[in-house]
């Protein structure tokens, strides 16, 4: 089609120029065909090239961006799996719930032995599962001077292992200074790989 367009356009200022005569005529008409050569060349080749290449700005912006939200996305999933690897000893796995329990109240147990506090009773509760992890829960009664009692707060919160009191209650007795409090300590642990899969 253009190339038509461009035969056409050469048999028009072919017959123009031959039938100028006069040479003001010839000038004005040598400009017509530049301008008209010009308009050509614009639409048929330069124009189609400025289309292709906002086409392609507007492509690589696209990937550009595309690109930074990869990135963010790794730099976020980096971040997580570091934490993970910090956390994940502490809440590995050790085995069965039986196991799990059994390990969890001997951390108890070298908590309070260390203090000089009476147990009234120790009450392991039913384990949580979750989807990827176990919350081992033990409930525990004991009196004692408020002193050792802030200390067992203190070592079990400051404690290596994640064991966390969630409730607690404290009643005053007769004697000064003296409390029976009610701890409900959890533990989370991460369920075996053989029950997540």
């Amino acid at each position: 089609m253009s190339y038509l367009k461009h035969i056409a356009i050469f048999r028009v200022t072919d017959f123009i120029m031959a039938s100028l005569k006069n040479s003001r005529e010839k000038v004005l008409a040598i400009i017509t065909i530049i301008v008209i050569l010009g308009a050509i060349i614009f639409t048929d080749i330069i124009e189609p090239q400025l289309i292709k290449r906002k086409a392609r700005l507007v492509h690589m912006h696209q990937l550009q961006l595309k690109l930074t939200k990869m990135k963010a996305d790794l730099l976020i999933k980096d971040r997580i799996d570091d934490i993970y690897s910090q956390i994940e000893p502490l809440v590995a796995s050790s085995g069965t719930d039986q196991q799990e329990i059994s390990l969890f109240t001997r951390e108890l147990s070298g908590l309070y032995s260390k203090i000089n506090v009476k147990t009234k009773t120790i009450k392991i509760l039913p384990v949580l599962k979750e989807e990827f992890y176990r919350r081992l829960s033990v409930k525990i009664e004991m009196s004692g001077h408020i002193r050792e009692i802030l200390n067992f707060i203190l070592s079990a919160e400051t404690h290596h292992s994640p064991v966390r009191i969630e409730q607690f209650e404290f009643k005053v007795r007769e004697i000064a200074d003296y409390v029976e409090a009610s701890f409900l300590v959890t533990k989370v642990v991460v369920m075996p790989k053989k029950q997540i899969d």
